[in-house]
């Protein structure tokens, strides 16, 4: 029977982390083991998660490495001690008892699949579907939820479909042949990465609708917190520019740009400064680079806040429209309204 490993990652959500393992212990499944990757916890998790279940392997890492590192680490073991799939399981889940053997089932079944999602339903409204997975819009460099269960018979959608890595379940041979999740994007967009990857080298993914979890939304970096909203502004940068070249990675600079004042003009006039220095300063790690943790002590340099303050002040919609490509259309459209008014 094949051999799981469920990797569940936690960074001072003990209270989260032990109703996801008191789900976990009761899996139907036989031949699984569950690792708890601890990031640098400061909240007693270790010693609770211990004193809960001596049964966990518990690995203790000095410092928070991210959803990437913390994963990274758990993944590497589960491949070092003979695991046939790997379950990347966010802590603030509670799961079926039958889900992992309809999880390994399907894999089974279908060697072509390297990655799995179960349908993520909300923990709070158990009717109401939260994640059924996205795919990428290469032209208007967007990702977009899929909205219609139907969404996923489309041959076309099949061919492109990504998922979230709430509960990702993960073929042995996809770690072998793409390796880990990068460690730059340290948490957010990884799991689009990934899933992307997996489809360039040759697999399938899915998602099986009838098997499903609970998922308690955004537990550990908390809903546009400066922290959220940092990553996702440098991490979806990254995410277009690890996936497009030439001509499209030059068009995405500039349309990056067009998105990002809007924000930052969104956020100036409702006075969010803390979000608005977080957003700022995820543009400018993002143009640099620079992956990892967000670095608490780089300051930003006066010219790029005076750019960004220029932006936003000064006609942002000029702005807006100039880098998107649409100046001249918007132009051409408000003149006309102009002659015929």
């Amino acid at each position: 029977m094949p051999r799981v490993f469920i990797i569940v990652l936690n960074w001072n959500g003990v209270a989260h982390t032990i109703e996801c393992l008191e789900s976990l212990s009761r899996l139907s499944y036989p031949d699984y083991e569950i690792i708890v990757v601890d990031n640098g916890s400061s909240d007693g998790s270790v010693e609770t998660i211990r004193r809960a279940f001596p049964w966990v392997l518990l690995i203790e890492n000095n410092q928070n490495f991210g959803y990437t590192g913390g994963n990274n680490v758990g993944m590497y073991h589960a491949l070092q001690h003979g695991a046939d799939y790997v379950w990347l399981l966010n802590n603030d889940t509670v799961v079926d008892p039958d889900v992992l053997g309809k999880l390994v089932a399907e894999a089974e079944s279908s060697p072509e699949v390297g990655l799995i999602s179960p349908l993520v339903r909300y923990y709070d409204d158990p009717e109401k579907v939260q994640y059924i997975g996205a795919y990428p819009d290469f032209a208007n460099f967007e990702i977009n939820p899929v909205t219609d269960p139907c969404q996923l018979d489309d041959p076309q959608m099949q061919r492109l479909l990504i998922l979230y890595g709430t509960a990702l379940f993960v073929r042995k041979s996809v770690i072998e042949k793409i390796g880990f999740l990068k460690a730059r994007y340290f948490a957010y967009q990884e799991d689009f990465d990934y899933s992307l990857r997996a489809l360039q080298a040759g697999f399938k993914t899915r998602v099986l609708m009838h098997a499903h979890i609970l998922h308690k939304e955004s537990q550990t970096s908390g809903k546009r917190s400066p922290f959220h909203v940092f990553l996702m502004t440098r991490n979806v940068y990254f995410l277009w520019k690890d996936h497009l070249s030439g001509f499209r990675r030059m068009v995405m600079f500039w349309h990056y740009l067009s998105v990002m004042i809007g924000h930052l003009k969104y956020f100036y006039d409702q006075e969010e400064k803390p979000i608005f220095n977080a957003c700022l300063e995820g543009v400018w790690a993002a143009l640099r680079g620079k992956g990892g943790a967000p670095d608490q002590k780089g300051a930003l340099p006066v010219w790029f806040r005076a750019v960004f303050r220029l932006f936003i002040s000064w006609h942002p919609y000029f702005w807006i429209n100039l880098f998107k490509g649409t100046l001249a259309s918007q132009t051409r459209t408000r003149l006309f309204k102009t002659l015929n008014s």
